[in-house]
């Protein structure tokens, strides 16, 4: 299971939105995702754990710049997620914050491709697909550093570069607290892309 609040805005404000809590945000919902009566997003449960689960944002977002050379829009976004696993040494693969081409990810499987890709598609440049992870699980296959790690991934869940779950405690980043991610308890993420 996993809750989130948040809130995403792209670098031209018209094509910005806020959700504080989700209980009348527009999104749409796929598999176990819903919305809980306090307005938490709600991705998966316990009780099916082969079922892939996804929440997008209705409307597709422009990242290209379509009045200059077309380059790529710097956006931003932060949400407050929580990973509560039954148990509390053991989760589930993880999360992830996903930009593709639609909500639609065709032949997606569960657990290990955490909703985004299959055995064929992993890897295939044509998908389009960026992806944050917040990922739980050491997968071998796809090179995971540990059970405890935050990945960007390119059309692969081979991650192009990935860290352990961490926080610094000054600016210089000298200073750092480990995270677990199936802790059960709120945490922030923050994902910047700038130019």
């Amino acid at each position: 299971m996993w809750r989130s609040t948040g809130s995403v805005a792209t670098a031209l404000e018209e094509h910005g939105f806020i959700y504080n809590g989700f209980k009348n945000a527009n999104l749409s919902l796929d598999g176990q995702a819903g919305i809980t009566g306090s307005g938490l997003l709600r991705l998966t449960n316990i009780t099916q754990l082969t079922v892939t689960s996804h929440a997008f944002h209705p409307k597709p977002f422009q990242f290209k710049n379509l009045s200059s050379n077309g380059s790529t829009l710097s956006f931003s976004t932060t949400f407050v997620f929580a990973i509560v696993p039954k148990y509390s040494d053991l989760s589930g693969p993880g999360i992830c914050f996903v930009i593709a081409p639609s909500r639609s990810l065709p032949g997606a499987l569960p657990t290990q491709y955490l909703g985004l890709f299959n055995y064929t598609s992993n890897g295939d440049p044509s998908n389009h697909v960026v992806a944050v992870e917040l990922d739980t699980i050491v997968n071998k296959e796809f090179g995971d550093i540990n059970d405890n790690h935050v990945g960007i991934d390119l059309n692969n869940l081979r991650s192009a570069i990935s860290a352990p779950a961490k926080y610094y405690l000054d600016r210089t980043g000298g200073n750092y607290k480990n995270l677990s991610l199936i802790s059960g308890q709120q945490m922030q993420v923050w994902i910047e892309y700038a130019l």
